[in-house]
């Protein structure tokens, strides 16, 4: 049987991103089925969502305890979810509160993450990315949340985030956020 969230994953791939270059490999990894971390530990898909301001053209992004890599907010689909539910429980996990763009946002990007830390059981992050504009001067997550997972969490002005990134996906990201600004 095939599940909601396999269904969900192949249409959005198809309609948004069939043109992509890792289109063709989200798609065999779909087919694949088990796409939740409590399904398959080793190789699972996750959602990011990047809080940017338009007007000033700027990042909020953090350093990650466990990477210690500068990465936006995101996490793991968990068994059951679909993408919206699982961006507006891990908004409401990290931010505090989920951003009213939750429920009308598209993903913006797609990426896949190889994970080499010796300390984790996954191996690859199929990675769903959401873009989400906010307006800094209102925007106000729940700091004692961004704690639990980020040693350090800041605005950085486009090209300050991508000088501190190292992480290819996260400068993509970046890359891509400001590429719809221009």
């Amino acid at each position: 049987m095939v599940s909601s969230l396999s269904l969900e994953l192949r249409k959005l791939i198809e309609a948004k991103f069939a043109d992509t270059p890792l289109s063709r490999k989200f798609l065999d990894r779909v087919k694949q089925g088990r796409l939740t971390r409590d399904e398959n530990p080793l190789t699972h898909f996750g959602v990011y969502f990047a809080g940017f301001e338009p007007k000033r053209k700027e990042v909020f992004v953090g350093l990650h305890k466990k990477s210690d890599l500068w990465l936006f907010n995101g996490g793991h689909i968990d068994q059951g979810e679909l993408l919206r539910e699982t961006l507006a429980r891990e908004m409401e996990e990290e931010w505090g509160f989920v951003h009213p763009a939750a429920e009308t946002l598209d993903p913006s990007l797609l990426t896949i993450t190889k994970i080499t830390s010796s300390s984790q059981i996954c191996r690859l992050h199929y990675d769903i990315w959401y873009f989400v504009p906010v307006d800094k001067v209102n925007f106000s997550p729940d700091e004692s949340r961004l704690t639990k997972e980020f040693h350090e969490i800041r605005w950085m002005a486009f090209p300050e985030a991508k000088k501190i990134i190292t992480d290819y996906n996260t400068f993509s990201a970046v890359d891509a956020m400001e590429k719809l600004l221009m």
